[in-house]
């Protein structure tokens, strides 16, 4: 697993951020940013759940990074995103959301069908 300050600076080359911006964003200070990504000094609570709010990731996410909670399977991780994601929306948005989710399911579908005799065990 890569460390926390290599997910950052990975974080912030991405998203074309400096450190301040991303500090800024996260309403944590620069210095505490700058001793996280040096190795100086740990992430705490706060600071996770800054970062979180900066990249607007899931805070568990962040602690997962920072060593504060186990890891957790990638399945699990990609569907507490998507599901994190959605919670932010508006309401109008999240049916939009749900629109494009279904479409993608039955375009899915229709390339991939499930054989028939599959189909009936599982009615």
């Amino acid at each position: 697993m890569e460390s926390m300050a290599t997910w950052l600076v990975d974080e912030l080359e991405t998203r074309g951020w400096s450190r301040s911006e991303a500090a800024r964003r996260g309403h944590v200070s620069s210095s505490m940013f700058d001793k996280v990504i040096n190795g100086h000094a740990r992430p705490g609570l706060d600071f996770c759940r800054g970062i979180a709010r900066a990249f607007c990731i899931p805070p568990e996410e962040v602690f997962r990074r920072a060593g504060l909670l186990p890891p957790e399977p990638e399945a699990n991780r990609a569907e507490r995103e998507y599901l994190y994601v959605y919670r932010q929306l508006p309401e109008h948005e999240r049916r939009h959301a749900l629109v494009v989710a279904r479409a993608l399911l039955e375009e899915h579908l229709r390339e991939n069908p499930i054989p028939r005799k599959l189909a009936k065990s599982t009615e």
